[in-house]
């Protein structure tokens, strides 16, 4: 039996004790280091990937170090279920963003164990869905309004996925390059510097290689109104 403790909505918080042990039967586990490409887009491999520890970012189009950020996967969370599924190359690239631990279901398992224990297949089910209304929740926001507004929807998105709160603000240790975050925003490199510049003199953030501090996150939110 794998203790694992995360949020409730998450693929493993989902299932029951009876149901996680009979996962874990069925895999091998895992580890790869910080930084570690876990799988390529247009790989075709096709396990299953659960995270006990760790976190995982998700970038889409990554090519030349390019991509869109599609996710960022922690403690409980699936990854890699589609091509175990439907068996067509992997999507995204997958990277550790610190020391992770996975348990690592190869798919000609996964249709057995699903109908052995279905509500396994359902709480994919519920997972799939969850990133399909995710993913339209994001195509809306990135792909309108001002380029401000897009970029201050991008750090109250990471402030969400990746905040913690301190004395002085939201602190987020972005794993994502500066051409990452602004394909995410849907705009230009130096578009994006020009908007953390603006917000940078009026004390919203303060920002550094690879880290944001949000000081004033209700600023941001009038920004988005």
């Amino acid at each position: 039996m794998i203790a694992l403790t995360g949020p409730a909505g998450t693929f493993w918080g989902r299932l029951t004790p009876a149901e996680q042990a009979a996962f874990a039967a069925a895999s091998t586990r895992s580890g790869f280091a910080a930084g570690e490409v876990i799988v390529g887009q247009g790989e075709e491999t096709k396990q299953v990937y659960v995270v006990l520890s760790g976190h995982i970012k998700v970038i889409a189009g990554a090519a030349a170090g390019h991509g869109v950020m599609l996710a960022v996967c922690g403690p409980g969370e699936v990854l890699g279920e589609l091509s175990a599924i439907d068996g067509e190359p992997r999507s995204a690239t997958m990277t550790a963003i610190d020391a992770v631990d996975v348990l690592l279901l190869p798919a000609v398992r996964l249709q057995g164990l699903c109908d052995a224990h279905p509500r396994i297949g359902w709480s994919l089910l519920q997972v799939i869905a969850r990133r399909l209304r995710e993913t339209d929740q994001q195509r809306a926001e990135y792909g309108g309004g001002s380029t401000m507004q897009r970029v201050v929807t991008l750090l109250l998105d990471l402030s969400t996925r990746l905040g913690k709160v301190g004395v002085d603000g939201v602190h987020i240790a972005s794993p994502f390059t500066q051409q990452e975050l602004a394909e995410t925003a849907s705009t230009s490199r130096e578009s994006m510097a020009r908007v953390l510049r603006e917000l940078r003199e009026e004390g919203v953030i303060t920002t550094g290689r690879g880290w944001f501090v949000i000081h004033r996150i209700e600023r941001l939110r009038e920004l988005v109104r």
